[in-house]
């Protein structure tokens, strides 16, 4: 009997004999009555929002599938960035501070060595001595100089797009810049900032 329908009546449901038959063997499989079997099925596609027209080209063990590479690559470009962007940020940021302290210690004898040779020498040369030494930037600092370069480039495009020369019948031809004055401003304040 079905837990909690044992006082209701039955009624009959006039059903063509190829789909009876199909039902009978779901339900059979399902190992419930055949009420109970219906009731499910019309539990499920209300629960779940799902039409019985509506076909899910894939199946549930696809999409399972699918998810856990989806979460897979996730996870790769998670570990790809804490390694080409966190890990060389925290080493660069304790190269800073190791030098830091470096050069705090060597501050003290530089010093005293630039006294004395001072009071050594008889007559301070005023020849400027030439540095051979490599100007290095940052990789941030790059990295967001290449990022205003292209939005520049992006800018100056879209401008140059909107600049159309305008032939003059009378005397020279000269170039029409289709912008609204909003625009015009934007890129003028953006310049500025810059």
């Amino acid at each position: 009997m079905d837990r909690g329908y044992e006082k209701e009546a039955f009624r009959t449901v006039c059903i063509k004999i190829s789909v009876l038959a199909k039902f009978k063997g779901f339900s059979k499989r399902q190992g419930k009555s055949h009420s109970m079997t219906l009731l499910a099925m019309v539990e499920f596609f209300e629960h779940n929002g799902i039409s019985p027209d509506e076909r899910m080209h894939e199946t549930i063990a696809s999409l399972k599938y699918l998810i856990k590479r989806r979460f897979n690559a996730m996870v790769a470009i998670m570990r790809s960035i804490e390694k080409e962007q966190t890990l060389p940020t925290v080493s660069m940021i304790q190269a800073l501070f190791e030098q830091e302290l470096e050069s705090d210690d060597e501050e003290w004898d530089s010093d005293f060595d630039f006294i004395e040779q001072q009071l050594t020498e008889a007559k301070p040369s005023k020849e400027m001595e030439s540095f051979d030494v490599e100007v290095t930037v940052p990789k941030i600092r790059y990295d967001r100089l290449e990022e205003q370069m292209e939005e520049l480039k992006e800018d100056f495009t879209y401008v140059l797009d909107h600049v159309s020369v305008y032939h003059n019948r009378f005397g020279k031809d000269h170039l029409k810049l289709d912008l609204n004055p909003e625009a015009i401003e934007k890129y003028r304040t953006k310049l500025k900032k810059k």
